[in-house]
């Protein structure tokens, strides 16, 4: 951890950082021991996850809320599957989703409840989607990443990203035009 700590000059990002630590290693430790079946192997993925994290620790505020903790599991999972990938020489390996999406403390107003509610229905319409588009439009758009940013957590390259992004936009019309003629 104190080498992590010492790739970051200020005091209120190392602090951020070590609360991540703190919160997030043993979680991450054990989704990438699901992925991986190995206990050292899981224990890289976290140091490698850890160090991509550096890179998006402005981007996080609230290290206690839902996004932090799916971004986290995002870039666990991206790096446990890439170990995996190289071990294995397997070409995509398909998750689920992580359950927990939508922070419930937040305050009662109509228009957050309006929200929650077109939030919910959006998130249940991407478990009907591949794993791999629904990670890149949660990154995209739930997390606002830039495609380079994507690009970096999922170890795939600029070109990959966009084109994920078409087709997996696509899925999600197709999905969302089903239901709606239902």
């Amino acid at each position: 951890m104190l080498l992590f700590l010492t790739m970051i000059d200020g005091t209120e990002e190392r602090n951020k950082l070590e609360r991540l630590y703190i919160k997030y290693h043993k979680y991450m430790f054990y989704i990438a021991n699901e992925i991986l079946n190995n206990p050292n192997e899981a224990q890289d993925a976290v140091q490698s996850s850890i160090i991509k994290v550096v890179n998006y620790l402005d981007k996080i505020d609230d290290i206690e809320c839902n996004k932090t903790k799916y971004l986290i599991v995002t870039i666990i999972k991206s790096t446990s599957i890439d170990m995996l990938r190289r071990r294995s020489k397997i070409e995509y390996l398909s998750l689920d989703l992580t359950d927990e999406y939508i922070d419930i403390n937040t305050p009662n107003t109509e228009d957050i409840v309006i929200r929650l509610s077109e939030t919910k229905e959006l998130l249940e319409k991407l478990t009907e989607i591949k794993a791999e588009y629904a990670d890149i439009l949660t990154l995209k758009y739930y997390h606002e990443l830039s495609d380079r940013e994507i690009a970096d957590i999922l170890s795939i390259s600029h070109e990959n990203v966009r084109t994920r992004l078409s087709r997996a936009r696509a899925a999600l019309k197709k999905i969302m035009i089903e239901d709606r003629s239902k």
